[in-house]
């Protein structure tokens, strides 16, 4: 058990790293290039990010398949049929992912791997509704994103559904687009509760990390300044890079982005799977199609939902509770 929970830990940081790589490079300053001028040097500088965003559109599925399998072994050591069950679902839309490279994404594919990711995205959130050793507010905030990603999925897979049998649009306002409002008001609610429960705790404890604070602050004044300055630039780069349409307003967004750069530093002190999964979850970003960046999603939420109780009295204790597994 020890080795298996070592493992995960060890697989759920790296994978962490790969999406916020995936993040900066690939979804935007490589897409940032589309707005800068086309000559040199800018050219040669916008291969070279090229090829880095290549490489790591490949190390996130390769780095998600070996937490998945670190999870798997885990929850077979320790008996949890939900736990299980989950897991063996994400790995069907792990490989479902890898097969729609080679095979074309069929109405009725894209609709069952929907149902399949939404399914254990749901019954993530609902494990860590019943996690102990968390506040209700960083519960809470992982449950907004746990349905953030159930939203997510279960749009696509209505919107092929509905391509499937002709229809433009379903009755009563129940389709895809009413779906992505909700998923993307969640995944912004989610990301703000996770940074404030962080933040809270901080403080309480006195041991709030300035620069964190302060790096939350600039990110959250940045939104707001592109946002306003620069609207149309915003609106293609936020949909690029977080899957952000715009439905809601950019002011939320920069509260519920700043809040999570700086209280999940702090979070992580007090429980370092919920902070490195929420931190994958909102790194991989709302609703991407992206194969590699769903698995990260589901990974994400699995890592924090099966994370042990921590003791209060150290982060040290902490980290090695969930590293043991005990």
């Amino acid at each position: 058990m020890p080795i298996a929970g070592e493992a995960v830990d060890q697989f759920a940081r790296w994978l962490l790293v790969a999406v916020a790589l995936d993040l900066l490079v690939t979804r935007f300053v490589v897409r940032l290039a589309i707005f800068v001028p086309k000559g040199e040097p800018y050219a040669t500088i916008g291969a070279i990010l090229g090829r880095i965003g290549a490489a790591t559109d490949v190390l996130v599925p390769i780095l998600g398949i070996l937490l998945l399998g670190a999870l798997l072994v885990r929850a077979g050591r320790t008996g949890r049929r939900l736990e299980q069950a989950v897991l063996v679902a994400v790995t069907v839309v792990a490989f479902g992912g890898l097969a729609l490279v080679v095979y074309p994404p069929t109405p009725f594919v894209v609709t069952v791997l929907g149902v399949l990711t939404a399914a254990p995205a749901a019954l993530a959130g609902i494990q860590i509704g019943l996690r102990p050793g968390l506040s209700a507010t960083a519960r809470a905030g992982l449950a907004f994103l746990a349905l953030a990603v159930a939203a997510a999925a279960a749009s696509r897979a209505l919107g092929a559904l509905g391509a499937a049998f002709g229809l433009a649009t379903w009755p009563d306002g129940v389709d895809g687009p009413a779906l992505g409002v909700v998923g993307q008001a969640s995944f912004v609610a989610g990301a703000g509760l996770v940074g404030l429960a962080g933040l809270h705790r901080a403080i309480l404890t006195g041991s709030l990390r300035r620069p964190a604070a302060a790096a939350g602050a600039v990110a959250a004044l940045a939104v707001v300044v592109a946002g306003a300055g620069a609207s149309l630039t915003w609106g293609a780069l936020s949909i690029w890079s977080l899957g952000l349409t715009g439905a809601i307003p950019v002011p939320a967004v920069a509260l519920g982005m700043g809040l999570a750069l700086a209280g999940l530093p702090s979070l992580h002190q007090r429980a370092p799977s919920a902070a490195v999964g929420a931190g994958i979850v909102l790194l991989a970003g709302y609703g991407l199609a992206a194969s590699g960046l769903v698995l990260a999603s589901l990974l994400g939420l699995m890592v924090a939902a099966c994370g042990r109780a921590e003791p209060t009295a150290s982060g040290t204790a902490t980290a090695t509770a969930e590293r043991t597994g005990h």
